[in-house]
């Protein structure tokens, strides 16, 4: 497999579901230019474009997804250099629960959540007029 895949075990949880979005939107992006190369086939058949026939376009109204994760929160904080705190915030940290990070990071199982997502499309704002 020419492709390898990079696992990173404990991301913010913020990035994790971007990632997931992101790769929503690069299967729907694949999904319309499928349909726009098979619309141009069809365009340019001569055979093809006498029967006035269309690509099919599909469409993911929605993605429900559930993650089974392990939740960490950090605490990060920032000092001045006589040790006064200038910044603190807490991040929430996430990692895929499986096999591999049970083991590597000696989680239990019971210490998992469940994260439920909905990714939905919504129609495009409209253009405005000038």
């Amino acid at each position: 497999m020419a492709d390898e895949i990079e696992e990173v075990l404990v991301r913010p949880l913020g990035e994790v579901l971007a990632r997931v979005g992101e790769g929503v939107a690069q299967a729907q992006r694949a999904m319309d230019l499928n349909s726009i190369a098979t619309q141009t086939l069809i365009d340019n058949d001569p055979v093809l474009s006498e029967y006035g026939l269309q690509a099919t376009w599909y469409h993911m109204p929605e993605v429900t997804l559930e993650l089974k994760m392990s939740l960490a929160m950090k605490r990060e904080t920032k000092t001045d250099t006589s040790g006064r705190v200038l910044v603190s915030r807490l991040s929430l940290l996430a990692a895929p629960h499986n096999a591999k990070v049970q083991n590597a990071l000696g989680l239990d199982v019971q210490g998992t959540s469940v994260v439920k997502a909905r990714i939905v499309s919504i129609p495009p704002p409209p253009r405005p007029e000038g």
